[in-house]
């Protein structure tokens, strides 16, 4: 997955020459919580949090000609991190994590093309592992090693099951690791079935169907 299949297109942006108040109009009333800033060759320049646009204001003076003589510019922060519409995803999210930050412009060749909040990458996550009607939500346990996945999948294909979501994590434990997979077409206790003499599978979860399974070996 990458930036371009989930961010927002063509966002809203600010002139480095906008109101403040104006600005934190648009931000309530678009409940976003970021802008960006572009020069007039729609190139970034900056970006606007709406929780220090608001701390901006509440210093400006009161409201009248003082604080209509402000700019957005005077706010903005300047060191932007953004991304290309074509970064994955799960680097994204790392960037927002790491930075600290709620969303990133994406950009091409310096212009905003979109922007991406956490909230899409949420989104996105759940969508994936949300899975259609009553599929069949599963998650194994299996040793770190070459041909885990191809095993697992192959024995699900052979009872008819399709995969149509999977993701990957660290298991916590040595030389093991985890799957959660969404699978279609065929009931859990089928699955199930197909799974046992898996050497080291351990099913830790299975949802959808009939009833649920959880830490049983398969």
């Amino acid at each position: 997955m990458f930036v371009q299949d989930c961010m927002t297109l063509h966002p809203i942006t600010l002139r480095p020459e906008s109101d403040p108040l104006a600005a934190q109009a648009l931000l309530k009333a678009g409940k976003f919580r970021h802008l960006p800033v572009v020069d007039a060759d729609g190139i970034l320049i900056g970006i606007v949090d709406r929780a220090d646009l608001e701390l901006f204001l509440s210093k400006a003076g009161s409201p009248g000609i003082s604080q209509r003589q402000h700019r957005i510019d005077q706010v903005m922060t300047r060191e932007v991190v953004a991304v290309p519409p074509d970064c994955p995803l799960e680097e994204a999210a790392r960037l927002m994590v790491e930075h600290k930050i709620g969303s990133l412009p994406v950009v091409e060749a310096g212009r905003v093309v979109g922007i991406i909040t956490e909230t899409d990458i949420f989104r996105q996550f759940a969508a994936v592992l949300g899975g259609r009607g009553n599929s069949l939500r599963l998650t194994v346990q299996v040793p770190d090693a070459p041909g885990q996945l191809a095993e697992l999948a192959s024995r699900i294909a052979r009872v008819h099951g399709n995969i149509s979501s999977i993701v990957a994590y660290a298991s916590g434990r040595p030389a093991r690791a985890n799957f959660t997979l969404r699978i279609e077409g065929v009931d859990r206790e089928t699955v199930l079935k197909a799974l046992a003499g898996f050497a080291e599978l351990e099913v830790l979860h299975a949802r959808g169907g009939e009833g649920s399974l959880s830490r049983e070996m398969a």
